[in-house]
C-alpha cells in the first residue's frame, strides 16, 4: 500500500512539472520604472519563449529590446528581461 502512495505522489509531481508551477499565466514584473525594464517568466513544457516574447509585445507599445534571456536546463524555467523602446 505504501508503494501505491509513493507512485501516486511521483505521478502527481511529474504532471505538475509539465505545466506552469504558478498556475495559468505569468505576469510581467517591472524592474525599473524609469528605464521601463521588465521581467517575465515562461516555465514548464507548456510555455516556451514565444509566450515570453508575446508578453513583452503586449507590455511595450513601441517594441522592446531583450536585455537578458535565461533558461534553466532542468525544469524548463525561462526568464526574459526586456526594456521598452521609447
Amino acid at each position: 500500500m505504501k508503494l501505491f502512495f509513493v507512485l501516486v505522489a511521483l505521478a502527481l509531481t511529474a504532471c505538475s512539472s509539465l505545466s506552469n508551477p504558478q498556475g495559468a499565466a505569468q505576469s510581467v514584473r517591472i524592474i525599473d520604472t524609469k528605464s521601463q525594464t521588465y521581467k517575465t517568466t515562461c516555465n514548464g513544457a507548456v510555455e516556451d519563449w514565444s509566450n515570453c516574447f508575446g508578453r513583452a509585445n503586449k507590455s511595450c507599445a513601441n517594441g522592446y529590446n531583450v536585455l537578458e534571456r535565461l533558461e534553466s536546463p532542468v525544469g524548463g524555467k525561462r526568464e526574459l528581461t526586456f526594456q521598452c523602446k521609447k
